[in-house]
């Protein structure tokens, strides 16, 4: 009633199973030929020289060349240098790998040896050299501070102090001048760099600077070309300043010269003190003592 009888098979099936017959039939041609083909690359392949094989005078796929040359063979890697715990080390070189040297061998690294009277001398020289300028200064303000009869006449006292005091005690004596003297003077005191199996000298320095500390401190010379121009300049602004100062009538002078003595004073005051801190932790302070280039003074030696 509508559908074929069980015994009858559908159209559609009876096409389908011819051609599954037909692949049957031709399956063991096609694998023949197949396997005569992948016979004729490889022999292709071994006969010639080391090279990619061609088939009919054309290059096969990367896959048949790679199968005809062989597998690949892997480049033995570098034996790398393991410690007593079976652990990769890093690889060192140049001055890193003698230093590593040197301190498994027992030797200890070299170390800078400072002249104290040459360290002293050179801070210390600064600072007194501004006290005595500030010195010089405190007569002439006793005497003009007299003669302020006004309030605000305070008040521009008052506010020159705080100037000179901020400006030129904390920003420039405290947090620039200050830690370069210190920094050039541990510099100027280097004189040899020794350690317990050699003895490597500093770069012979002159005597003079030794002897000439001070002026080697505050930058005079023996810097880089803007330290030494700026030293100077700075020096001849205070002279021009001074003179300038002198021809105003008090009590005008005393304010201005009030402000530079707070200012000086706050200098020499940040020089010794940041000496003293240097000299108690023995080491130098982190601040760049502007030397030139081709100095004698190793100063990224260890201090």
């Amino acid at each position: 009633q509508g559908c074929d009888p069980p015994h009858m098979p559908r159209p559609g099936m009876r096409q389908s199973q011819q051609r599954r017959a037909s692949c049957r039939r031709l399956a063991p041609g096609l694998a023949a030929c197949g396997g005569s083909v992948s016979f004729a690359v490889l022999a292709a392949g071994l006969s010639r020289s080391p090279g990619r094989a061609t088939v009919g005078g054309q290059t096969p796929p990367c896959w048949m060349a790679r199968r005809a040359r062989g597998p690949k063979l892997s480049t033995p890697a570098r034996p790398t240098q393991l410690d007593s715990a079976g652990d990769q080390k890093p690889r060192l070189t140049g001055s890193s790998a003698r230093l590593a040297e040197g301190v498994a061998a027992g030797e200890p690294p070299a170390v800078l040896q400072h002249s104290q009277l040459v360290l002293a001398w050179g801070s210390l020289g600064v600072a007194a050299y501004i006290f005595y300028g500030m010195k010089k200064v405190i007569p002439i303000v006793l005497n003009g501070i007299g003669e302020i009869r006004t309030s605000w006449q305070w008040a521009v006292l008052v506010g020159t102090i705080a100037f000179f005091a901020y400006v030129e005690g904390y920003k420039g004596f405290q947090k620039k001048f200050a830690p370069r003297v210190v920094a050039r003077a541990w510099a100027v005191a280097q004189c040899s760099a020794e350690s317990s199996t050699n003895t490597d000298s500093v770069r012979a320095a002159p005597l003079w600077h030794k002897i000439m500390a001070p002026a080697f401190c505050i930058g005079y010379f023996h810097g880089t070309r803007k330290r030494v121009i700026s030293s100077w300049a700075v020096t001849t602004v205070i002279f021009l300043v001074v003179i300038g100062v002198k021809r105003i009538s008090n009590p005008y002078r005393a304010i201005i010269d009030a402000g530079v003595m707070i200012g000086l004073f706050w200098g020499a005051c940040s020089i010794v003190l940041q000496y003293i801190q240097s000299m108690r932790e023995g080491r130098r302070p982190g601040f760049d003592p502007a030397l030139p280039e081709g100095s004698p003074y190793e100063w990224h030696a260890r201090s």
